[in-house]
């Protein structure tokens, strides 16, 4: 793996208090395997935080969701738009799910997200009328 393709930590949702703002404000979007909340962070850059409850499985099933997740984000984030903090909750279903249909959640999700972004006015827009 290049340094490019890292998942650093300039990507990822760290603090607790960073996950809990974004989940008390953030606008939800649905899949069958995954939950996402998301909220702009005025970066240009989106960052990524995974949480994956014990509901989901063991520690062995918990790890190996949040790998493929991570790893869909580090390879395929342009997919996403920019400038927001997402935290991405798993559903139960996905302690069963291949790596292909994690990655086909995500793409969803990304996909919900630019079309609810672009409904949404943005407080500059909105100020103006």
């Amino acid at each position: 793996m290049s340094r490019t393709q890292r998942f650093r930590k300039e990507s990822r949702l760290r603090k607790r208090r960073q996950f809990l703002f974004i989940q008390d404000r953030g606008l939800k979007v649905h899949s069958d395997l995954l939950l996402a909340l998301a909220l702009d962070n005025r970066t240009g850059k989106t960052r990524l935080g995974l949480t994956v409850s014990s509901k989901v499985g063991g520690a062995v099933v918990r790890n190996r969701v949040r790998r493929h997740l991570r790893e869909w984000f580090r390879k395929e984030q342009a997919q996403w738009p920019t400038g927001l903090d997402v935290v991405v909750i798993a559903k139960v279903p996905a302690a069963t799910a291949t790596s292909v249909a994690l990655g086909a959640a995500m793409v969803k999700l990304g996909h919900e997200l630019k079309k609810r972004r672009a409904a949404v006015p943005s407080k500059a827009e909105s100020q103006r009328g």
